[in-house]
């Protein structure tokens, strides 16, 4: 999870029941929005540790802190793919947010959705689909996209 008990938001962990809270990250940027990788041994997340908000990934003791992203927009709300392969996130690097997917070692981002509105906080729905949600209909809602085949191989 990531609070703002310390002074600035970081992540931490505890156990399911409350006990034994750990702070993961410990930088005067912001942490936030941590999410585990499907086999449980890394987290990704996004920070503001570079200026602007960007895509990150730690192990899960919070070492090994790694940026994959890097863009003048803000890239935010990293989500793993189910087979652990990819992240989507969302990022306005094209002047609104939108939903965009990447191999889990930064590369081969790719756009995934164009409408004229905001579309925000991907999450994985099923292995090449994602949901979404946007205000395209003037209020928002949720919407699916699939992440195609064709954008490339995936590693």
């Amino acid at each position: 999870f990531h609070s703002n008990r310390d002074g600035n938001w970081e992540i931490y962990v505890m156990n399911d029941d409350g006990t034994d809270v750990r702070r993961l990250t410990n930088h005067p940027g912001n942490d936030e929005r941590p999410t585990w990788s499907p086999d449980g041994r890394r987290i990704a997340f996004h920070s503001d540790r570079d200026g602007n908000s960007e895509i990150y990934v730690m192990n899960t003791n919070g070492n090994q802190v790694t940026r994959l992203t890097e863009h003048s927009g803000d890239d935010e709300s990293p989500t793993w793919s189910p087979d652990g392969r990819r992240i989507a996130f969302m990022s306005n690097r094209d002047g609104m947010m939108k939903v965009y997917v990447m191999n889990v070692n930064g590369t081969r981002v790719t756009r995934l959705t164009s409408d004229s509105a905001d579309d925000r906080n991907p999450i994985w729905y099923g292995g090449r689909q994602l949901l979404f949600d946007s205000g395209r209909d003037g209020n928002y809602e949720i919407y699916r996209t699939v992440v195609p085949e064709g954008t490339g191989r995936f590693e």
